[in-house]
């Protein structure tokens, strides 16, 4: 028997030596089996049965849903209609394109307000200065209030009769609007709730990555004379813009799908003033019972994200690039 035929046989299985110096054992391979099937297998199968469950099948079934007619009541007779849902929504005169308008009116407004809050209140705290720990236990509370006591609370404070801005307002001696129920200033003081329990996780990031910035570049800058505002322009934004990008891309995301807030505070109105996609989508599929209808709207809103995602990850790619070249 030559060296590489040797075999050695145990009770728990059998050794085999190949040419090589390989090691194979017969009994190794049954145990990592389960049931017949490979072991990795089974330690990966319920990651993947909660992903297939909770993502692959819900948009399946939303994409065939979108292809038909389906009402949930089952007054209509099941048709399928292909494409017939996409267009009845794509068309000029749809009301889906007045939800449109709001939602990024909402979305462009409160992002680009929680940005400036957050960016700010991220180089006030990363200073030196008494009682900072306290200021930033502060303003991460509007982080931990649940999105539906935020909604609660903000509604008692808009509220016309019991209301503390209305009530300050005629303090001083002028007559409040009624925020949640006027046209011109229904959307925007949901902004303003909105900016309110979003600002801190802006500021959180940010922060984060102002203290990742080494120190020695802006004292070398301080050295060689540049400004406080040269320091910030030419250094900490460039150093800090990638962590922007990924911030906004999330706030983003956030705002366009936002539902709960508006849903208590306004429902949409009045009339369609406050009523973002996720309004619409909500009002045709549990009013209207248009599952059909709804899942081709919610498959819109979906690609509509995925090109804002691409086109902010373009940006961190294209931005990543710029900071390699100028290494070189």
């Amino acid at each position: 028997m030559t060296s590489g035929e040797q075999h050695a046989s145990f009770e728990q299985g059998r050794i085999s030596e190949g040419p090589q110096g390989q090691i194979r054992t017969a009994g190794g391979e049954q145990r990592n089996r389960v049931l017949g099937l490979p072991l990795h297998f089974l330690l990966i199968a319920p990651t993947f049965l909660i992903v297939f469950g909770l993502l692959v099948y819900p948009l399946g079934h939303a994409i065939v849903l979108s292809l038909s007619n389906k009402i949930l009541t089952g007054s209509v007779p099941f048709k399928w209609v292909g494409l017939g849902n996409y267009i009845d929504l794509l068309e000029t005169k749809s009301e889906m394109w007045t939800s449109v308008g709001v939602t990024l009116r909402f979305a462009l407004v409160g992002v680009f307000l929680e940005f400036i809050i957050g960016l700010s209140l991220a180089l006030l705290l990363n200073r030196e200065f008494r009682g900072r720990t306290w200021l930033r236990v502060g303003l991460l509370v509007p982080l931990m209030v649940p999105p539906l006591a935020s909604g609660l609370i903000w509604r008692i404070i808009y509220d016309d009769e019991f209301g503390i801005f209305p009530h300050l307002i005629r303090t001083v001696g002028a007559n409040p609007p009624i925020f949640l129920g006027d046209p011109d200033w229904a959307l925007y003081a949901v902004v303003a709730t909105e900016v309110w329990r979003s600002s801190p996780f802006m500021v959180l990031v940010l922060l984060a990555a102002l203290q990742a910035q080494p120190v020695e570049t802006i004292e070398a800058a301080e050295v060689d004379g540049a400004s406080g505002w040269q320091v910030f322009r030419l250094i900490t934004l460039p150093f800090i813009t990638p962590v922007i990008i990924v911030a906004l891309l999330f706030r983003t995301v956030d705002a366009l799908r936002t539902f709960d807030l508006i849903f208590l505070l306004t429902a949409g109105g009045p009339g369609t003033t406050t009523e973002v996609i996720s309004m619409f989508i909500y009002r045709w599929g549990f009013r209207h019972f248009k599952l059909g209808f709804t899942s081709a709207a919610s498959i819109l809103l979906m690609i509509a994200t995925l090109i804002i995602c691409i086109f902010y990850l373009r940006m961190l790619v294209v931005r990543q690039a710029e900071v390699q070249l100028t290494q070189e």
